[in-house]
């Protein structure tokens, strides 16, 4: 995972380049066989494949998922799309086969609990995190909730604020999404994203700066968002007093002194203490690789979340990115999640070709590591169950 950004389950990918995909028997006796001896994979995959996914981290990997759902006992799909069915889970695979029958491709999604409805699904949520709020709504009707008005820490979630920020001056006409900025030494963050590789001055859209803030939560992207618009309208947008720039989170993170003073100040202490923050020296990532600090943090409650992300849903930003959300199961999903040791947050807006439009928002806090695997496929089959209503 990584250090504030997006929900993925990296333990679970595997991919590499595929080539020509086949489909049917041979596909799941293959899927059989790498689930029953996942220490003799490495005859099963291609040239290309096993240059980019050595064979013992795809036994490591399989043996992981094992351990949480147990033995497979049944395969079933095609045309490259699989289930691995357990006792207590499903498992979505994706695999496709080169010309030579060995494995081109290959994508483990985060199994599924095999909870019977929502509700059951929700339940398992809560015991993840310390603190759990979650809202279902289907248009203006609620159909599940829990603390929904209750701020929590919920990652780069808050980024969705930006957006709507942005988009408010697009749609004024004060901005446009071709428009142009340079980007700044101070703007540079930790990952997720990549921007903090690029040079200074580098020349980037306020289209390309949206996109990889939400697609791939670059922390970089978000922070030159967030100096072009500036913190008070985007702070006002999330209901909060004070607004963290990721590169300013990460510095008060790691310094526990300075982070005693933040949780302990006034907002208008806390907006002195982040901008003498964002003026230090980025800290290396391995000084913020522990548990939430408490009080440093983007505060939010679910229902502010729904709102947010229902009012930017439409958005052509979303398309790259659809997290942990089946794209067979909705017409059209826009999603945002965020993280950090301790804190995870899953939101997405969703609508159904029979016309249903969905909004979720789900928060886990918790003084040690959630375990980001199991609650992601949570989220997943939640989401599926909400198609099948």
């Amino acid at each position: 995972m990584a250090y504030l950004g997006k929900i993925v389950v990296p333990i679970m990918t595997l991919l590499a380049t595929a080539g020509p995909a086949h489909s049917g028997p041979t596909e799941i006796e293959t899927i059989e066989t790498l689930w029953q001896a996942p220490a003799d994979a490495a005859p099963m995959l291609s040239q290309s494949f096993a240059a980019a996914v050595p064979a013992d981290q795809i036994a490591a990997i399989i043996s992981q998922v094992q351990a949480q759902t147990g033995a497979a006992l049944s395969v079933t799909g095609g045309d490259g799309r699989y289930t691995i069915r357990t006792q207590t889970h499903e498992i979505p695979v994706e695999l496709v086969l080169d010309d030579n029958g060995k494995i081109a491709s290959l994508f483990i999604r985060p199994p599924q609990a095999l909870t019977m409805s929502p509700a059951e699904t929700l339940a398992a949520f809560e015991v993840l995190g310390d603190r759990v709020s979650y809202t279902v709504m289907s248009s203006d009707h609620v159909l599940f909730e829990k603390d929904a008005d209750t701020a929590h820490a919920v990652g780069s979630t808050f980024k969705l604020g930006i957006l709507k920020v942005l988009m408010d001056e697009i749609e004024t006409g004060q901005r446009h999404w071709r428009d142009v900025v340079t980007l700044e030494a101070g703007d540079k963050s930790l990952p997720s994203g990549r921007l903090q590789t690029f040079p200074v001055g580098a020349p980037l859209t306020l289209h390309t700066l949206a996109t990889l803030m939400i697609a791939e939560s670059d922390n970089t992207a978000t922070d030159v968002l967030i100096r072009v618009l500036g913190p008070a309208p985007i702070a006002n947008e999330l209901g909060i007093d004070t607004l963290l720039t990721t590169r300013a989170f990460f510095t008060i993170k790691a310094d526990p002194a300075l982070a005693e003073r933040y949780r302990e100040g006034t907002a208008e202490e806390k907006s002195a203490i982040a901008a003498e923050a964002s003026g230090r020296q980025l800290p290396p990532a391995s000084a913020v690789m522990h548990p939430l600090t408490e009080g440093v943090e983007w505060y939010l409650p679910v229902s502010r979340l729904c709102a947010l992300i229902r009012a930017v849903s439409a958005a052509d930003v979303f398309t790259l990115n659809p997290g942990p959300v089946a794209t067979d199961d909705w017409q059209s999903i826009a999603y945002k999640g965020g993280s950090e040791i301790g804190v995870l947050n899953f939101t997405a807006a969703l609508s159904g070709s029979d016309g249903a439009d969905i909004c979720v928002s789900i928060t886990l806090n918790h003084t040690t590591a959630i375990d980001e695997a199991k609650a992601a496929g949570l989220f997943t089959r939640l989401t599926h169950q909400l198609s099948q209503r």
